[in-house]
């Protein structure tokens, strides 16, 4: 069972790599403002809750990326393994909805989770990575990923 843990850890860094090159990335509606208006700011955004459909368990699926409710946000991240997977991901923006201009120093900007049933009784396993902003307003990661019941 250890072994199969190990796309959780690596989902994950990709979820945060995907959010930080998102979070630094330029992203404007199309138009433009009028002359000498005050514009919003198009960097330094986040992206809405994404939490991927289904239950885990023992058995690897192949998501379709695309049908997901929050394929949106997934995509944004660069986030779509096309491999079967353990574990369903879901990541949690702080705030809850996207949003461009969010400043330094903030330490709860994302949680990104893989939840598995590796054994298929029921008892879900828990893996976290957390990110924040640093004083430099760039994203930051944990230097570490939390899990609970590893093994479940």
């Amino acid at each position: 069972k250890r072994s199969k843990t190990s796309e959780a850890g690596a989902n994950l860094k990709s979820m945060f790599q995907g959010a930080a090159a998102y979070y630094e990335a330029e992203n404007w509606g199309q138009g433009l403002t009028t002359a000498g208006a005050t514009a919003a700011a198009s960097t330094h955004c986040t992206v809405d809750d994404a939490n991927q459909s289904g239950n885990p368990s023992d058995a690897k699926r192949t998501v379709n990326w695309q049908a997901e409710a929050d394929a949106a946000a997934f995509t944004a991240v660069n986030f779509a393994p096309a491999d079967p997977l353990y574990y369903d991901y879901n990541m949690d923006a702080t705030p809850d909805a996207s949003a461009c201009g969010n400043g330094p120093s903030d330490t709860t900007v994302y949680t990104f989770l893989a939840v598995g049933d590796l054994d298929g009784d029921g008892t879900t396993s828990t893996f976290r990575l957390e990110a924040g902003t640093n004083p430099d307003n760039s994203l930051y990661r944990a230097p570490g990923i939390n899990s609970i019941r590893p093994l479940e």
